[in-house]
């Protein structure tokens, strides 16, 4: 039996390069002030920039808010990529 699921709606939002509004997110991987590496159905979120900060992260309604200088916003394909420890005992 196969199960389906629905994915959820994405859309991003910039506002003059200050602050970015994501939705649709189902985890972040990663952040510091220079990069937050989020994900979503169709992928991962990569936002590059300067003095970044996560204002909020409602992981229950996939939202994402992030301010700073926004320099880049990257997608990429989502990876089966294992962790370091998810490498060493395989």
């Amino acid at each position: 039996m196969q199960e389906s699921f629905e994915k959820k709606k994405h859309s991003l939002m910039i506002q003059n390069r200050e602050s970015v509004e994501i939705t649709g997110i189902n985890d972040v991987a990663s952040f510091n002030e220079e990069e937050v590496n989020a994900a979503c159905d169709l992928g991962n979120v990569l936002i590059k920039g300067s003095h970044l900060l996560v204002e909020a992260l409602d992981l229950d309604n996939g939202i994402l808010k992030v301010s700073g200088r926004i320099t880049a916003v990257v997608y990429s394909e989502k990876t089966n990529a294992k962790s370091f420890f998810g490498k060493l005992f395989s």
